[in-house]
């Protein structure tokens, strides 16, 4: 059963009030596109799941999201996430901190179809003060709140080994998930490449699953080698193939992180007004994603693209690059650019 979509058509499934997961982490390997479209779609009353950075501090700043659990809001280099950080203190995003072990938990909870799991994760800890628990708030916004749990967490003695205080830790469910990957098939099998995150779990903890991919290819291709294929087609709902879809986060084997860009992002979401200047520059003036890759320009994405066998863009062969613009300056465009040196014994099969 094919299952490609249009980026348009699959972020139209996501219901204003839904409980999202955006896949991955910070600034690796993150559904851009898909939160850009999001926010061209106008969504509201979205609670986010895991983190709260590149990708989802747009749908804060936009509207589109009302409350957060999760462990993590920052943009790695740049500091914290300042969306967010803004909306909390006008009261306008509300935020129920949870332990970054707490959501793998949650996440593997739900994929195993259990309500809870023990844990000692987070024990003595301000995530178990009941002064700053946000659970049962955000389930009153909640589109279902059946997705969120009465309680946020249950202390109880350990009834098997007699070891002491364990914490019940409720499952994580999310109504969809927005992940990016770099190869995915016809019928939804996904490959990824790097760090899985926590996308492994949640593919099997969301009611519906959207994959974006930088390609998509036969499923024939993908099940030459299974072991390289983390997520299941029966998981997956929807398919769009968007290359880029994840600028400026990297995407290992593709491209690297556009660091300059989310700089001018975060400069510019250091106020609101700023902040809305940006989304109407790079989200509502361009209708499609092809427009803003256009925006971009071709020489910039050539200059993020990865270098084989590393999977990223050398720091040295960056600054490769830039003498080689220099020197291309200087000769009215006859320079040749360098071949890339590197070391043999990363090619190598042990």
């Amino acid at each position: 059963m094919k299952k490609v979509v249009s980026l348009k058509e699959a972020i139209g499934e996501i219901r204003s009030g839904d409980v999202l997961f955006l896949g991955s982490l910070i600034e690796c390997r993150r559904p851009m596109a898909a939160a850009y479209e999001i926010v061209r779609q106008r969504k509201k009353g979205l609670i986010l799941l895991a983190e709260c950075s590149l990708a989802e501090d747009i749908l804060v700043g936009m509207g589109c999201a009302a409350a957060w659990r999760g462990c993590y809001t920052g943009m790695a280099n740049f500091g914290l996430s300042p969306a967010p950080f803004r909306k909390i203190e006008t009261g306008e995003f509300i935020v129920d901190d949870i332990g970054h072990i707490d959501i793998i938990l949650g996440a593997m909870a739900s994929m195993a179809g259990s309500p809870f799991v023990a844990t000692r994760a987070t024990l003595g800890s301000d995530v178990l003060n009941p002064e700053f628990s946000r659970t049962e708030q955000i389930r009153t916004l909640a589109r279902d709140p059946s997705m969120i749990p009465e309680k946020k967490f249950v202390l109880m003695d350990d009834p098997f080994y007699g070891s002491g205080p364990v914490k019940l830790q409720p499952a994580m469910p999310a109504d969809v998930a927005v992940i990016h990957v770099q190869q995915a098939g016809e019928d939804g099998t996904g490959r990824i490449e790097g760090s899985l995150a926590f996308d492994h779990y949640f593919i099997h903890a969301a009611k519906r699953v959207i994959l974006t991919a930088e390609q998509v290819v036969p499923e024939s291709y993908l099940r030459r080698d299974p072991n390289r294929n983390q997520i299941p087609c029966t998981s997956v709902d929807m398919v769009v193939e968007i290359p880029w879809g994840g600028h400026p986060s990297q995407v290992q084997g593709f491209y690297d992180v556009d660091m300059p860009f989310i700089r001018e992002y975060v400069t510019a979401a250091k106020t609101q007004a700023g902040l809305e200047r940006w989304v109407h520059e790079w989200v509502f003036a361009m209708n499609t994603h092809d427009e803003y890759l256009d925006r971009i320009g071709a020489a910039r994405l050539q200059y993020l693209r990865a270098i084989p066998p590393y999977g990223y863009r050398p720091r040295n062969t960056c600054q490769r690059s830039d003498n080689h613009k220099n020197k291309l300056n200087e000769t009215g465009g006859d320079a040749q650019e360098p071949a890339l040196e590197y070391d043999e014994r990363l090619c190598r099969h042990n």
